[in-house]
C-alpha cells in the first residue's frame, strides 16, 4: 500500500493506457509493473487518519451476511457443512469446529483480482496471465495480499432510497439498471461530497428485499440460470467516474454489483472493465440496510470503513469481514 500518493498526478480516465500495448481504459501499469493491488494503493495512511476522524458515534454496523444466509445458496454453489467437535474422548470440556464445502463468495464478499480475466485479451489486471493465478503464496493477483490494506474512507450512495422517494423504484428481482445519473443525483441529495481514496457502497435495495422474499422465491432465484438481480450501470462513462473520483473499491447490496445475467462475451460488462482493467475490486451481497436507515438519520453518508479479507494464500476471493464505524 502506498504510503504517499500524488492523486492529481494520476492520468484521467481519458488518458488510460499508460502502458503500450495495454488495453483501451486500462490502468495496467500505473501503479507500477508488478502490482496487484490496483486501486488499493488509492487507501494510504494519511487516508486511514482522516477515516478515524469521521468517528462520531461508536456506532459500528456489520457488513457481511452470516455464512448459509442464501438458502438455498445462489449461483448453484453448495452450502458450507459446520462440524462441531467434541473434545470429550480426550477427557475435556469443549468443542473446536470446522467448515467444509465452504465457497469464498457464497455471501458477503470482495472479489479479487484473479477472479475475472478479460474476455478478449485472455489476461488479468496488469497483465497477469491465467497460468500465474494458483494457489499458495506465489499465486498473484492473491486475495491475502489485501489481508491488512482494506481501511479507509467508506460512503455510502442509497441510490435505492433516492429512487423510492422520487416515486420511480427498481424491481430487485429484474436486471434493471441504476443509471450513471441515479447514482450521481442521489449522491448530490445526500449532500455527501467525493473525496480520492474512498471507498464507495451503493445501496441498490436487493438483499433486503431477498431477505423477505419467501422460501419459494428463494428457491426459484437460486439457480445461475435463473437468477435476475438489479445493479448498477456497466457503461465506459460509469468507470471513468469510478477512476476519475478515485474509488478504492465499490461495494453493493446485490449478487453481481452490475445487472445480473450478464452476457460473459460482452467486452464492456462491468466485471471485465473494473477487475480486469481498472483494478478496482468488487464488492456483493454487502448488508447495508441498517447502515443506510442510520445515515438517513444522521445525514452523514461517510465512516470509518475496516475489512479484513482472509489470508489466504492464493486466494480468488473472500468475505469482507467488514464493519463501518460512524
Amino acid at each position: 500500500m502506498a504510503t504517499t500518493i500524488n492523486f492529481k498526478k494520476l492520468p484521467k480516465f481519458k488518458q488510460l493506457p499508460i502502458k503500450k500495448g495495454a488495453p483501451p481504459e486500462s490502468s495496467w501499469g500505473v501503479f507500477g509493473k508488478d502490482d496487484e493491488l490496483g486501486c488499493l494503493n488509492l487507501l494510504t495512511p494519511r487516508g486511514i487518519v482522516e477515516a478515524a476522524k469521521l468517528v462520531r458515534k461508536g456506532k459500528v454496523f456489520r457488513l457481511d451476511t452470516p455464512i448459509n444466509y442464501a438458502k438455498p445458496p445462489l449461483f448453484n454453489r453448495n452450502p458450507a457443512r459446520h462440524t462441531i467437535l467434541s473434545f470429550e474422548q480426550y477427557g475435556l470440556l469443549g468443542h473446536d469446529d470446522s467448515i467444509d464445502n465452504y465457497n469464498t463468495q457464497e455471501g458477503s464478499q470482495w472479489d479479487g483480482l484473479g477472479h475475472v480475466g478479460h474476455v478478449r485479451h485472455h489476461a488479468y489486471y496488469n497483465g497477469v496471465t491465467d497460468d500465474q493465478i494458483q494457489d499458495g503464496p506465489g499465486g498473484k493477483l492473491s486475495i491475502h495480499k489485501w489481508a491488512n490494506k482494506f481501511v479507509g474512507r467508506g460512503v455510502l450512495i442509497d441510490v435505492c432510497r433516492y429512487l423510492e422517494k422520487k416515486k420511480r423504484p427498481l424491481d430487485p428481482f429484474a436486471a434493471s439498471v441504476y443509471s450513471l445519473k441515479d447514482i450521481q443525483d442521489a449522491l448530490k441529495a445526500q449532500g455527501t461530497k467525493v473525496k480520492a481514496g474512498s471507498i464507495l457502497l451503493v445501496r441498490t435495495g436487493w438483499l433486503g428485499a431477498y431477505l423477505k422474499a419467501s422460501d419459494e422465491q428463494k428457491k426459484a432465484m437460486a439457480p445461475l440460470e435463473a437468477l435476475q438481480s438489479c445493479g448498477i450501470e456497466s457503461s465506459s462513462a460509469m468507470v471513468e467516474w469510478l477512476w476519475d473520483n478515485r474509488f478504492a473499491a465499490i461495494g453493493t447490496d446485490c449478487p453481481a454489483v452490475e445487472a445480473w445475467p450478464w452476457d460473459f462475451r460482452d467486452e464492456g460488462a462491468l466485471h471485465y472493465r473494473t477487475l480486469s482493467l481498472l483494478g478496482l475490486p468488487l464488492g456483493e451481497q454487502f448488508v447495508l440496510d441498517d447502515l443506510a436507515a442510520d445515515c438517513a438519520a444522521d445525514k452523514h453518508y461517510e465512516f470509518m470503513l475496516v475489512s479484513v479479507p482472509m489470508n489466504l494464500e492464493g486466494g480468488i476471493a473472500s468475505p469482507p469481514n467488514a464493519v463501518a464505524i460512524k
